[in-house]
């Protein structure tokens, strides 16, 4: 099934944990706190444990979202999409 993957992270570096772990699972980033990708069902229960290791108890917040590919081949988009480039370290992003 294919998820969408948003998230509302103000601490840097457990957002920079949150995104890698996402990328892990081989979500692919489709917004600065947006990702987009195939899970199957033991990797979304694994990923999902993975994510509340890391967020515990605080005010941070992740949500995912199935999607059908009826839903998706519905899909609209207005404008070009930004391809993401990240520098070690510190989250700076480079737009291009």
């Amino acid at each position: 099934m294919r998820y969408v993957v948003i998230y509302d992270i103000t601490n840097d570096n457990l957002r920079a944990l949150v995104a890698e772990t996402l990328k892990d699972y081989g979500l692919q980033r489709i917004q600065y706190s947006a990702f987009i990708g195939d899970l199957r069902r033991n990797e979304l229960n694994s990923l999902l444990v993975d994510l509340k290791n890391l967020i515990k108890d605080l005010t941070e917040n992740v949500q995912l979202y199935p999607l059908c590919d009826t839903c998706f081949k519905g899909r609209k988009e207005v404008g070009k999409p930004k391809k993401y480039e990240f520098k070690e370290g510190k989250e700076k992003i480079a737009y291009f």
